[in-house]
């Protein structure tokens, strides 16, 4: 990836020419990738940190306490046997970086990679002594290399697609000592890639009334490939972004959205994750459709220091979550960008 991003800078250095007016509102807010596609020889560089707090259990849509989860069936005892401990909390910092370089006015390339820091806090039955502890993961996540290409470009509307594939570079075994072992397996959200490759689509649309700007995007990914080492793979995501942004001067604007994710059943299981742990190792505590609400600021610096770049804050706050079996939910995210 550092290759291809010194090949990129090294083509045209002049791409960004001084007399083009730049906006605050030219791109969607910070969570939205791919919401852009650019001139012929441009490139941009772009690092984003997203940080998620889960804290609350959730059954379906009803908030359920660790006390309910230790008493509810797993999936390994065909409801004669109850989980042995719940998750108490979690918190992820992903770093995410990405590259666009368009060799046409028609097409836009763009790769993106991610690093992971995750950790779970976890809290043991009462019956082996109802304390907590912690684990740890770290590591790449998985690739993706996607091609956008034009469709409308004029003054009040534009739009284009997009056609992708995420690569699995992300580890899927993930290990850390818990109580029960010394190198156990952590559960499927400690891991850091889904360990396949899947295809995904994209169609941003965007249109433009004045100081004010409507977008949408729509999103689906589809694994291509068999199950992965260990037995399993995620299922079908879909996601829908509704925004509009209102540009207060040329170097700012702020924007509201609406996001809706759905995630699919997981279909099969790693073998090696005890499912009368946790529901996180619990291959049928997988899926869910939840809605998003995002309040978000972009900044864009036309002066002498810092032409160019580009800075963005967007908080994400759950506004519905319906969940498949037993999963921790989102308490807030938000995400930090900056982009050149």
């Amino acid at each position: 990836m550092i290759i291809l991003l010194i090949i990129i800078f090294s083509i045209n250095l002049k791409s960004l020419l001084a007399h083009e007016k730049i906006f605050a509102d030219s791109h969607g807010p910070i969570s939205i990738m791919g919401d852009h596609i650019h001139k012929k020889n441009e490139y941009m560089f772009s690092y984003r940190l997203m940080k998620m707090e889960m804290k609350n259990l959730f059954q379906g849509n009803n908030k359920i306490s660790k006390v309910h989860t230790m008493s509810s069936p797993n999936g390994a005892s065909n409801s004669s046997g109850t989980y042995m401990n719940a998750p108490d909390s979690m918190s992820m910092d992903m770093h995410m970086f990405g590259a666009m370089y368009a060799p046409s006015d028609y097409i836009t390339l763009m790769l993106m990679g991610s690093y992971h820091n995750k950790e779970m806090t976890i809290q043991r039955m009462p019956m082996a002594g109802g304390r907590k502890f912690d684990v740890n993961s770290s590591g790449f996540g998985d690739m993706r290399l996607t091609v956008l290409s034009r469709i409308q470009d004029i003054k009040k509307w534009k739009n284009h697609v997009g056609l992708g594939m995420s690569i699995p570079t992300g580890d899927i075994n993930k290990r850390d000592v818990t109580p029960m072992s010394s190198d156990a397996r952590l559960g499927y959200a400690m891991q850091n890639g889904t360990g396949t490759f899947d295809a995904f689509f994209l169609i941003n649309n965007l249109n433009e009334f004045g100081k004010f700007k409507v977008g949408e995007q729509l999103f689906f990914k589809l694994p291509v490939s068999n199950k992965n080492d260990y037995g399993y793979r995620y299922g079908k995501d879909f996601g829908l972004n509704l925004w509009v942004s209102y540009r207060f001067f040329q170097y700012l604007s702020g924007s509201l959205k609406i996001n809706y994710q759905y995630k699919g059943e997981m279909e099969g299981f790693d073998n090696e994750m005890n499912k009368r742990m946790s529901p996180a190792m619990d291959s049928k505590n997988q899926g869910f459709n939840k809605v998003n609400l995002g309040l978000g600021f972009n900044f864009v610096n036309n002066g002498i220091y810092f032409k160019n770049n580009r800075f963005a804050l967007e908080l994400l706050i759950p506004i519905y979550r319906d969940y498949k079996g037993i999963q921790m939910a989102d308490s807030f995210s938000f995400i930090l960008g900056w982009q050149y």
